[in-house]
């Protein structure tokens, strides 16, 4: 099985994560761990780009939309972070999951969002940060997810069509966030268990 869970800056997707993780026995990849594994296995510096969420200017994104050459990168950036994991049972934080590992019939993909405000002053909390300063964090990453989702997949990130669950953690808290998680893998268990 893999969980993957998009999420929108501060919704606990980290905290979810590790409570999945203890309870199915799975290991979480989130960022800096997917780097460091890309590290060991020599193609970091090939993707580079594709770990960073960095800004992709529209009119750049909408031209190279266009060209045989974004399509090769992408498709590139794609096939590498596949190959990276393969068939591991795990949960993915982030790195467009849903989407590069849609062919798998054991996906469970999950998208966390919730209440902007509580989303900031989770940030404030997490990060330590003023409440201006946690309003711009949180603006900015999601902007740049936005951007990041759309540019490798062509999707609209956070749309519920392209995820199993989608989950107002604010409203929740990570426990109950993680036990809805948890019930619909049960629920679906032996559909997957069936089409294998």
């Amino acid at each position: 099985m893999i969980i993957t869970i998009a999420r929108q800056c501060g919704c606990g997707a980290k905290h979810i994560g590790d409570l999945l993780s203890q309870r199915y026995g799975l290991r979480l990849y989130t960022r800096q761990n997917l780097m460091d594994m890309a590290l060991e296995k020599g193609v970091l510096s090939e993707m580079s780009d594709f770990f960073e969420e960095l800004p992709v200017d529209d009119l750049i994104n909408a031209i190279s939309s266009f060209t045989d050459e974004h399509e090769e990168v992408r498709a590139r950036f794609l096939r590498s972070f596949n190959n990276m994991i393969g068939d591991e049972d795990c949960i993915i934080i982030g790195r467009c999951g849903n989407y590069i590992f849609k062919q798998r019939e054991d996906l469970v993909s999950v998208f966390l969002h919730g209440d902007k405000e509580q989303r900031i002053r989770n940030i404030v909390t997490e990060k330590r940060m003023s409440l201006y300063e946690a309003k711009e964090h949180v603006n900015d990453i999601d902007d740049r997810r936005i951007a990041y989702h759309q540019y490798y997949t062509g999707l609209t990130w956070g749309n519920a069509s392209d995820y199993n669950l989608s989950i107002d953690c604010c409203r929740l808290g990570a426990e109950n966030s993680a036990n809805i998680i948890e019930q619909y893998i049960e629920l679906t268990k032996s559909k997957r268990v069936c089409r294998s």
